[in-house]
This record gives structure tokens, sequence and C-alpha cells, in this order.
């Protein structure tokens, strides 16, 4: 049997163990990212009080238009929880742990510049890492749902037509950059998909030879099979794990 089809055939077997249920299950890691905006606050900062019930870690982060506008103690007080990470000491590290990000704030100048893929807004570059690394993106609509009966009460109802449906045109494109838009009365899901393992293949390793790659950085849960190896190896590919 060539080292091709035993290649496959050991990826399709680590794949099949994985897929059932081998490890030893963990509860999600989770980022939350708070930003300042003109209504939607308190039901952020409530949602996420509640979502700390569930069986998740959760740590979060702010940017400074929001820690610019209240002290940390108040910050600490409105989410219950004093696990926050300061937004420069964010790093890849962080995003490689966690299984998920939540935006219990959805900002208008949040939502322009997500869709606008402004990567030179941290936020907005973390937010977009994750979705393209396939972890879970969910956000709170609250603040930006013109007929959430929360703006109403605010007295914030009576924008024209054309406003109203450019923010929720807005929410549409959210979700189809793959961002779960959610309600207050809806619960966010991100219990990691284990589904979605690494299988690195010989193709993986001929494609980086390609490309004059001489490093291949790995997951640490990653499964590489036995031929991609040794074409590493026979190429002077280095697979390094973090």
């Amino acid at each position: 049997m060539g080292n091709a089809v035993q290649s496959e055939m050991v990826k399709h077997t680590l794949q099949e163990i994985y897929h059932r249920g081998g490890g030893f299950p963990r509860k999600p890691y989770v980022l939350a990212l708070l930003t300042s905006h003109m209504i939607g606050m308190e039901p952020g900062f409530s949602y996420l009080k509640e979502l700390q019930k569930d069986s998740i870690t959760l740590r979060i982060t702010g940017e400074d238009s929001i820690v610019d506008r209240m002290q940390p103690g108040e910050l600490i007080k409105a989410v219950g929880n004093d696990d926050w990470i300061p937004q420069s000491f964010l790093s890849e590290k962080i995003l490689r742990e966690i299984d998920g990000i939540f935006l219990p704030i959805l900002s208008f100048s949040l939502i322009n510049d997500l869709l606008s893929l402004n990567d030179q807004r941290p936020f907005v570059r973390i937010i977009l890492e994750a979705l393209l690394q396939g972890k879970k993106v969910a956000a709170l609509k609250t603040g930006s749902d013109p007929h959430d009966p929360y703006w109403k009460m605010k007295g914030m109802d009576k924008g024209p037509a054309l406003l109203k449906r450019t923010l929720l045109q807005q929410l549409v494109q959210l979700k189809s950059m793959g961002i779960t838009v959610i309600s207050d009365n809806e619960k966010a899901d991100f219990t990691p998909e284990m589904n979605k393992k690494t299988v690195i293949s010989e193709e993986t390793i001929r494609y980086a030879h390609q490309h004059n790659q001489t490093v291949i950085r790995i997951h640490s849960g990653s499964i590489i099979t036995p031929l991609a190896r040794d074409v590493a190896k026979e190429l002077n590919i280095l697979l390094k794990t973090f």
C-alpha cells in the first residue's frame, strides 16, 4: 500500500476518533469586548452578568472610550467580573486560547468599522482574526436594533424610517460575516465545535513549500499525518507547535 493511501487512511481514522469525543470536556473560554455607546449599555452589562452564571470562563477587556467614561470600580460592579485584560495586553496567545468573542454593546462605530474591515481598530482586528480562525463571535443587538423595546423605553424609537432600515441592514450584514446576532432573551452558545479539528496533510506541507515557507506554525491540538511529517522532513520545513 502506498504512503499516500496510508496517510489518507490514518487521517480519516484520527478524525473519526476525535469526532467521537476523544478528550475531556472543558468550559468554553470567552472574551467579552466592551465599548461605549449612546444606547444599550445597561442591557449589555446585565446580559454579561447572566452569561457568567453559565459554565464558561469569561474575561473582559474594554476600549478607551468606555474606560474613559466609567471608573474601574464602576465597570467591575456593572458587569460583575473583575477578570479584566487591558486592551494593550491583548495578544495572539489570548486569541489562540479563547473559544469565542462576545460583544455585549454593539455600537454604531463598531459596526461600521467591522463592515469596512477597519483592522486598524484593535477590537475589529481581534474580531476579524477570530472569525477567520473559525471561532464563535456573538453580539447582543439591543444597542443597534431600533425595533428593540429598549429603544422605546428610552424614547429613541421616533427616528426616520430610512435610518431604522439602515441599522437593520447593517445587522443583516454582520450575520453574513459570521457574527451571531442575538436578543437579550436568547442564549449565546460558545461551546467549542470539536468537529473543526485541523488536520495537517501532505498537501498543506507542499503548499507551504511552493510559497517558500520554511516554518509552519501549527496549533498544539492539530493532527499531523505521518506522510505530512515525512514530506516536511524531506523539504526541510519545520513544524512548530504553539
